[in-house]
């Protein structure tokens, strides 16, 4: 039985970022309430930016413990040459997601869709406040929550729907302060989020 409290909630409206703090020990709840959609997320150091959350390398280290793989990890590190575990995934109920990468202004001109708003913005926007810019982002850094993604035998990766259903959700014990990034991702025009965006809600939880 989970006996933790709810100490802070929020809806991240579609198509939207927000930056925000949690601290070491409290769970980090992002939530799929009203239906299948992605949510890209960085982490910082909350004490020293420069320590950031990355994917590529995380999924390494994963592999190597054999606790995760190529659409699922347990433990979130920290890029080179900090190598720290940032936080640590303790549910997952959907347990599909991806690591890499975010939607740009160049993803969404060689989709034809010049100007489309993009995680780029988002996280430019959420970060704002913390005196973040997007090229201090590290490029492998992002953890694309729910999304889900095919290789073809060619190398050809291929979005495909999420598998992610109205209340799921994923749970992660901070293990340090963490500030957080988060873009409720924008893109309506490939199967990433079913073509449509949906809010999202976060809770944080000691």
């Amino acid at each position: 039985m989970d006996t933790r409290k709810i100490v802070n909630e929020f809806i991240i409206p579609k198509c939207t970022g927000k930056g925000f703090i949690v601290r070491k020990g409290e769970v980090l709840r992002i939530i799929d309430h009203v239906g299948p959609q992605v949510a890209d997320v960085v982490f910082f150091n909350a004490h020293d930016y420069k320590e950031q959350f990355s994917a590529r390398w995380s999924v390494f280290l994963n592999s190597m413990e054999g606790i995760g793989g190529f659409k699922k990890i347990t433990k979130l590190y920290s890029k080179r040459p900090w190598e720290n575990v940032m936080l640590t995934v303790i549910d997952d109920k959907v347990g599909v997601h991806v690591f890499g990468g975010h939607c740009t202004k160049r993803y969404y001109e060689l989709l034809n869709h010049s100007g489309h708003r993009s995680c780029s913005d988002n996280f430019e926007e959420a970060l704002k406040e913390f005196e973040i810019r997007l090229e201090d982002l590290d490029s492998s850094g992002v953890f694309n929550v729910f999304m889900n993604e095919t290789i073809d035998e060619d190398g050809t990766i291929r979005i495909v729907p999420p598998l992610a259903r109205q209340g799921d959700f994923i749970d992660l014990l901070a293990e340090m302060d963490v500030l957080v990034g988060f873009s409720n991702c924008p893109d309506d025009v490939d199967p990433c989020n079913g073509y449509e965006c949906k809010d999202m809600k976060v809770q944080i939880l000691k």
